[in-house]
């Protein structure tokens, strides 16, 4: 059961619960941003996950540690990688004599690796530039005001857990949504799951 409180919270009672009972602790509430003031500190909405949507797979510093690491895991790679080590060691050392030369195998592998690293990298810049767009979108968000709910854009990435935003029609979701009240047919919503 959800029902929402004169304080502008949401209250939600465990499944199976007796109507009006709740065992002592059991009840979670959420807050709406009705009670923080346009502006205002956000202290409780720390323990939530942001709203940032991120598909990149790499940042600056971790794109050549990690895009090694990927490549190295692929079974071709890690076989040149290895011949290429043993017939270093039989250049270089006095384990056995070796005759064909590892910079041939190395070096075709590292031109290989490489460009393998160029087109992830151009990927990766891709989908930083899609999430850049996609958490810019804006929203309305219905805030307290000194005279009352005020209505403010904010983008994407700015939703907090608790905040009431307005959806026009043909308009996509910028969060997860519980609807509150439709201006359809009958109060009827009707959501198409296509961009999940």
């Amino acid at each position: 059961a959800l029902w929402l409180s004169h304080s502008a919270t949401l209250h939600a009672m465990p499944m199976g619960a007796p109507d009006g009972v709740a065992p002592q602790g059991s009840i979670r509430e959420v807050c709406f941003s009705l009670q923080r003031k346009r502006g205002g500190d956000a202290e409780d909405l720390q323990t939530y996950t942001s709203n940032v949507v991120i598909t990149s797979k790499y940042t600056p510093l971790n794109f050549f540690p990690k895009n090694l690491w990927e490549q190295l895991h692929k079974a071709a790679n890690a076989y040149f990688l290895l011949i290429s080590i043993i017939m270093f060691l039989g250049n270089h050392t006095k384990l056995y004599h070796g005759t064909i030369n590892f910079v041939s195998t190395f070096a075709t592998l590292a031109i290989m690796m490489s460009f393998s690293a160029v087109i992830a990298a151009l990927d990766d810049r891709q989908r930083h530039r899609a999430d850049a767009v996609t958490n810019s979108q804006k929203a309305r968000r219905v805030v307290a005001g000194n005279h009352g709910p005020i209505v403010e854009q904010v983008e994407w990435q700015e939703v907090c857990v608790g905040d009431i935003l307005i959806v026009k029609g043909e308009e996509d979701f910028p969060a997860d949504l519980v609807p509150l009240a439709c201006s359809g047919d009958e109060g009827g919503c009707y959501v198409s799951p296509a961009n999940l």
